[in-house]
């Protein structure tokens, strides 16, 4: 007996929204089950990971702390993937961004004025976009593959870090330990609860995702975006070039990647260390999924992951989880996502084998 998909004639819109969550709640009920098996407590596990963080008052700020760079960088993606472009390094892009608020930062060091973060923030974006752009230029010009080429410079951009901060940006005052000196007031994200850590950058994250919904959703860019991802050979019939989409795509979701490395540096870290690539632009390719590529969705997604991130930390302090296991919900709620995805799409259905030419 053999089974084959075969494509739906038109997939169900219900189930395309039902999928994220009900790969949310396969991922708690396997996770569990495997962490369970594997000697942990498996159901304390879910319940940390999942719902502490959403029951504990003093949590809340880590969530939007954690939310804001996934927000951010998931809206790009989503963009970028609307028009089938496949930007997986976003992570290095996040990093460019950083080291480009970083470089104003040191310049500025000791001044004050209020032009000082703003012009970080340009800096960061501008860092993102130019380092998305290297993949944009191979794609467009040699018709290199943009997921490898933007993969593969993240680990660059990581060495890169890695070199500045242990000799040109090595603080002096620093007792020898690899990082940038702490910056200047001006060139720190400001707090707007007074008490907490939560810093101006998770406001910011909100407005960049309604307003990509509004233009996804009201632009000519957005309608670009989407006709270019849906039906490429239609698009150039409509006056859409290709080339130009993709260069739009990928300069889009670097800008806001880099944007959102400016924001944690000048933010959370306020200097930079080795420890500021954590991997927020790999797990914003699954709220970008996760979100349906809707910047609205998009929102919603980065708050399940931050606390899936929150929750994890909480997890290792209080049954001894290892550090691995917010990676591994994170990779379960991905593979059922993709699943159901297929499933949405495709129909499994059973097929009789044909019989041998030869048979009697």
């Amino acid at each position: 007996m053999q089974f084959r998909l075969e494509k739906r004639r038109e997939p169900s819109r219900l189930m395309s929204y039902a999928t994220p969550f009900a790969a949310v709640l396969l991922t708690m009920v396997l996770g569990a089950v495997v962490f369970s098996l594997i000697g942990y407590n498996g159901i304390g596990a879910v319940r940390e990971i999942f719902l502490t963080p959403l029951t504990n008052p003093y949590k809340w700020q880590d969530l939007g702390i954690k939310a804001a760079p996934l927000i951010i960088i998931g809206t790009g993606l989503s963009i970028a993937y609307r028009a089938n472009v496949w930007n997986i390094g976003a992570e290095g892009q996040y990093v460019m961004g950083g080291l480009a608020g970083t470089g104003i930062a040191l310049l500025t060091y000791g001044m004050t004025g209020w032009w000082v973060l703003p012009l970080m923030v340009l800096a960061g974006i501008l860092g993102g976009m130019a380092y998305a752009a290297i993949p944009a230029f191979l794609r467009t010009k040699l018709n290199v593959n943009e997921i490898l080429t933007s993969l593969m410079l993240t680990y660059a951009s990581v060495q890169l870090i890695y070199y500045l901060i242990r000799a040109p940006w090595k603080d002096p005052m620093g007792m020898g330990f690899p990082q940038t000196r702490l910056f200047s007031e001006a060139a720190r994200l400001p707090t707007i609860i007074p008490g907490t850590i939560v810093h101006l950058g998770v406001p910011i994250a909100i407005i960049v995702g309604l307003i990509a919904w509004f233009i996804m959703t009201r632009s000519v860019f957005g309608y670009r975006m989407r006709v270019v991802g849906a039906a490429p050979h239609a698009a150039r019939y409509g006056g859409f070039s290709e080339n130009k989409t993709i260069w739009l795509a990928m300069l889009v979701s670097g800008g806001l990647a880099g944007l959102a490395g400016v924001l944690e540096v000048a933010g959370p870290f306020q200097r930079m260390v080795p420890g500021f690539p954590t991997n927020y632009g790999f797990t914003a390719i699954i709220v970008a999924f996760l979100g349906r590529l809707n910047p609205l969705g998009v929102i919603l997604a980065g708050i399940v992951l931050a606390i899936t991130f929150v929750g994890g930390e909480v997890a290792q302090t209080t049954i001894g989880l290892p550090n691995a296991a917010t990676g591994i919900f994170q990779a379960m709620m991905l593979f059922f996502l993709l699943a159901g995805d297929i499933l949405i799409k495709y129909r499994l259905r059973r097929v009789s084998p044909q019989p041998s030419v030869g048979a009697a």
